[in-house]
């Protein structure tokens, strides 16, 4: 940028109006970094962020997912082959002869007459 111009913000950051350094631009929630100012990754699918600035993804709970660059909890779904029935809490393998296709929330069916599934 020339004299007087601004600069973007590294990938994953952004900055206030107004900022004038380039530390002010902090990670975006989703997003991983070790240092204001340089460049965030995006948290990894399984993983969320929810506050801006460094730091490390935190996990979903167990049996749950979420998309790469999650910023919030509830973004942790169940996983298919898992119930559970709120987004964001720990989802538990469906039980033998029984499944679930779909991902997020919802309980297991049970396996039509004459077929099984092996637990989760």
């Amino acid at each position: 940028a020339g004299v007087g111009e601004c600069s973007a913000c590294p990938a994953g950051t952004s900055s206030a109006s107004r900022s004038n350094e380039l530390t002010d631009c902090k990670c975006m929630a989703g997003h991983n970094g070790t240092s204001d100012g340089a460049a965030c990754t995006a948290c990894d699918a399984g993983e969320y962020k929810v506050a801006t600035g460094v730091g490390e993804c935190s996990a979903c709970p167990a049996g749950t997912s979420a998309a790469s660059g999650s910023n919030e909890l509830i973004d942790c779904k169940c996983m298919a082959g898992y119930n559970g029935t709120s987004d964001g809490a720990a989802c538990t393998a469906c039980d033998a002869d029984t499944y679930k296709s779909a991902t997020g929330v919802g309980q297991c069916s049970a396996c039509p007459v004459g077929t099984s599934a092996a637990s989760g």
